[in-house]
């Protein structure tokens, strides 16, 4: 019976060092970037429409098919969107704010991860006034000073199904137990 203890005790330590490296291998491959700042920033009060959007991420991201940025007014008209582009940890776009009306807008923006999941999120800010009409000189446009910290309504996108590193747990579990029931029946 001494002889079966060691060897569960063997097991078990050699079950126990497996599941502790498919953790720490496992962990972060889970990491996905998250937005760290963005200009506007969410819950800002703007004076001025924004000319264009910035969204920078805790990690390299690429752009999404389809829409990277959309912002919508207090009316639900949305605001035309142009020249959008992710370079390392950061996308930009233009904007056409020249129908912006005064209240709270709504931007939601997507971006690829580099693992190659899409995440996504939304926040809002405040126009204080009404867009300026042609005749309004556009180059006393300001903007809010970017936020150091991530919009509160930030949330990945669900990526489905149970993650790899849970099935490796499970099959080394199974393997073990296994490996354990064959040698306690030939003894």
């Amino acid at each position: 019976m001494c002889h079966y203890a060691a060897h569960v005790r063997r097991y078990f330590s050699a079950l126990v060092l497996a599941l502790l490296a498919a953790t720490v291998v496992a962990v972060p491959a889970q990491a996905h970037a998250e937005l760290k700042s963005s200009n506007p920033a969410s819950g800002a009060a703007l004076d001025a429409p924004p000319q264009q959007i910035e969204l920078t991420f805790s990690d390299v991201i690429s752009l999404p098919d389809g829409d990277a940025v959309t912002v919508t007014g207090p009316d639900g008209a949305k605001w035309p969107v142009t020249q959008t582009h992710a370079a390392d940890r950061t996308i930009t776009a233009k904007v056409d704010a020249a129908a912006a009306k005064a209240g709270a807008h709504t931007l939601e923006w997507r971006a690829t991860a580099d693992d190659g999941d899409v995440i996504s999120g939304r926040f809002t800010f405040t126009l204080n006034v009404a867009a300026p009409t042609s005749e309004a000189p556009t180059s006393s446009v300001t903007m809010s000073a970017p936020v150091s910290n991530a919009p509160p309504a930030t949330t990945p996108a669900e990526s489905g199904g149970v993650p790899a590193w849970l099935w490796v747990v499970v099959g080394l579990i199974a393997v073990v137990g296994a490996i354990l029931l064959v040698r306690r029946r030939k003894t």
